[in-house]
């Protein structure tokens, strides 16, 4: 257990010390301080006093929140250091915070570069956070450790977490990709850290491609844009909300999904489309109209909620030929 060198003097109930008032009414020495001469002890406990309380208070600071000691060892480096960190780490920042985040990859590729005004990373939820300010780091897929995979190989035709990392020791910080097979946590959680990097923030969930690269795609803050991919191509009707799993196109931590509903038909026909967030019918986004024989008709869909991750539901319906009914999705937050 981490321990507070920081002790408070003159505390106890029955101590030798000024009352506030007292202190108070002594004007003139808490301006000039104390002249030459004898000053009587409860004055001067009562300065003691003030001084040993506020510092065991933040020594006590230092302790509760960083597990490091608070040690009176003559030097301020290592106690600067941890008082920073238990302010942080008690700040209203949230980990993954970010500022202008974006990162864009227009080829196919195994790196790639991630920048922003500022992340915040930390050593846990509630944990010790640190503000990386001007970050600019790459990811590089073919390589492990700080700035590459963690460990193996990235995954073929799935997805990766890219977390950004951060040393506190020598203030250095990095990018970190892991198989994102399943939803990754806000920090990161896996068994292959690189040494020294206790700090971390997840900033994106990219897809790859057949060759474990980096799909083409855009992202800001949170918000990343893909090359569209088809989740739905159907000529069957339904009537009621039926489950569809988009894990084709989006990863495990997708919060909301954006892209476009297409309806055509072999006759003249009435048509609709309606895209759900869950099986009770919630977050309705609807392609509906009359369509001519062997034209389409499109409608954007933008930000709908999964409910289910990677699961949307749908409803069909159409009065004449034989339809087709597509879904395709082009987005996702995270």
């Amino acid at each position: 257990m981490a321990t507070n060198d920081f002790q408070t003097f003159a505390a106890g109930g029955g101590a030798n010390v000024l009352t506030q008032a007292q202190y108070l009414a002594l004007s003139s020495i808490l301006a000039n301080g104390f002249s030459a001469g004898v000053a009587p002890s409860a004055q001067l406990n009562k300065v003691w006093r003030q001084s040993s309380i506020m510092s065991a208070v933040l020594g006590q600071l230092i302790v509760n929140t960083t597990g490091q000691n608070a040690t009176d060892d003559g030097t301020t480096a290592t106690l600067l250091t941890n008082l920073i960190n238990a302010i942080s780490a008690n700040s209203e920042s949230v980990i993954g915070g970010v500022r202008n985040l974006a990162m864009n990859i227009a080829t196919a590729s195994a790196s790639a570069t991630l920048t922003a005004d500022e992340i915040i990373v930390g050593s846990a939820l509630g944990g010790l956070k640190y503000t990386l300010a001007s970050f600019s780091k790459t990811i590089n897929l073919a390589t492990t450790g700080a700035g590459g995979m963690d460990t193996g190989s990235a995954p073929a035709s799935g997805f990766v977490a890219i977390y950004a990392i951060y040393n506190p020791t020598t203030q250095t910080a990095a990018l970190l990709a892991t198989n994102a097979a399943t939803k990754q946590g806000n920090v990161y959680g896996g068994a292959n850290p690189p040494a020294g990097y206790t700090a971390s923030a997840l900033v994106s969930v990219w897809q790859t491609n057949s060759s474990g690269q980096l799909t083409v795609g855009t992202q800001e803050d949170r918000s990343i844009s893909t090359v569209s991919v088809g989740v739905l191509t159907s000529s069957t009707t339904q009537s009621t909300p039926v489950a569809l799993t988009i894990s084709s196109a989006v990863p495990a931590n997708a919060r909301s999904v954006s892209g476009y509903l297409s309806l055509g038909s072999t006759s003249i026909s009435s048509m609709f489309l309606n895209l759900f967030s869950s099986s009770a019918s919630t977050g309705q986004q609807t392609a509906a109209g009359t369509v001519s024989a062997g034209t389409s008709l499109f409608t954007t869909f933008r930000n709908l909620q999964m409910v289910s991750a990677q699961t949307l539901f749908y409803t069909a319906g159409n009065g004449a030929g034989t339809p087709t009914f597509s879904i395709t999705v082009s987005g996702y937050d995270f």
